[in-house]
């Protein structure tokens, strides 16, 4: 089998709603095989002094030859 490297990048302004937005797109890619590579989570702050959050999953996918 096949895989292919991918990465999927999430950014909110709430830190809750990405953990819920990363648990629901590993729960959904889980049922389809993958392989998690690395999670990385960022903070970053804007100019206006609002915060940003980030999450960064590098996976590994089977393709169909």
């Amino acid at each position: 089998m096949t895989y292919v490297k991918k990465v999927r990048v999430f950014t909110v302004a709430d830190p809750w709603d990405l953990e819920k937005h990363v648990n629901r797109f590993l729960s959904e890619e889980m049922t389809r095989g993958f392989n998690i590579i690395d999670i990385q989570y960022q903070t970053t702050c804007t100019r206006h002094d609002h915060a940003v959050y980030s999450c960064m999953v590098y996976y590994s996918e089977p393709i169909e030859e």
